[in-house]
């Protein structure tokens, strides 16, 4: 795939940028503790609720895409997403999203997977605020992280 075959900041553009091969690796630790709760409630005769089991796979899913916006945001502005790098195109190395819609999709991201989590202080109390506030720092930090 070319820079030519993909529009600036297209709707295919933010489709790749998201990569969604890597969102099987944060639905599946949320889909199996689902399961696991769904079988452990089905067998004390309770009822699964579905809604924080939905809010909890929504934020996980948009925390890897904002970990991949952030990955691909930062690697490009320090340089490290050049010809040589293994593995698939970034998008902003590519010029498939330009830098500055790419900080916009941070902050929409970041922000959406907030809004989110949030309901789930009902269902797991306060310390869901804590937990969701430890995810958005570690997305950022996980950058620092791989680069030592």
């Amino acid at each position: 795939m070319t820079k030519q075959d993909i529009s600036t900041n297209s709707f295919k553009a933010w489709y790749l940028a998201l990569r969604p091969k890597t969102l099987t690796g944060a639905a599946a630790p949320i889909l199996i503790a689902l399961s696991a709760a769904w079988k452990d409630l089905s067998l004390e005769n309770r009822d699964f609720l579905w809604l924080p089991g939905l809010l909890c796979l929504a934020f996980a899913l948009l925390m890897q895409i904002d970990a991949n916006f952030i990955n691909d945001y930062f690697d490009f502005k320090k340089g490290v997403d050049t010809e040589e790098r293994l593995g698939p195109k970034r998008a902003c190395a590519q010029g498939w999203i330009t830098l500055k819609a790419m900080k916009w999709g941070i902050i929409l991201t970041t922000v959406l997977s907030c809004l989110i989590g949030l309901p789930l202080i009902q269902y797991g109390g306060i310390e869901m605020i804590g937990i969701g506030a430890i995810c958005v720092v570690f997305s950022f930090l996980y950058l620092s992280l791989i680069h030592i």
